[in-house]
């Protein structure tokens, strides 16, 4: 994962609301954005930009069908992510 990419999803994910409809997301459950407002009351239009945002940083997909908008995880970006925080992690030491 390029350190542009690495960012926007940090910042995608630094957000409470985002964080929280991310979790809604990856649950499977819910496809349509619609459904989303009843576990995060919010406007309309802080919804679309806050979906905006998980889009741009490649954690959800999208498409449209008929009057609903569908997501879900974009399990290959979450991939990457996971990659990333796998070097993080400190080699072991063998005593």
């Amino acid at each position: 994962m390029d350190t542009k990419s690495l960012v926007k999803v940090a910042k995608s994910l630094s957000d409470p609301t985002r964080l929280r409809l991310l979790q809604e997301i990856a649950k499977g459950d819910i496809a349509v954005c619609a459904d989303l407002f009843q576990y995060v009351p919010i406007s309309q239009p802080s919804m679309s930009q806050h979906l905006k945002a998980l889009g741009e940083a490649g954690l959800i997909e999208s498409h449209k069908e008929g009057r609903n908008m569908h997501m879900s995880i974009n399990a290959e970006k979450l991939q990457e992510l996971e990659d990333f925080l796998q070097l993080l992690k400190p080699a072991t030491v063998k005593a």
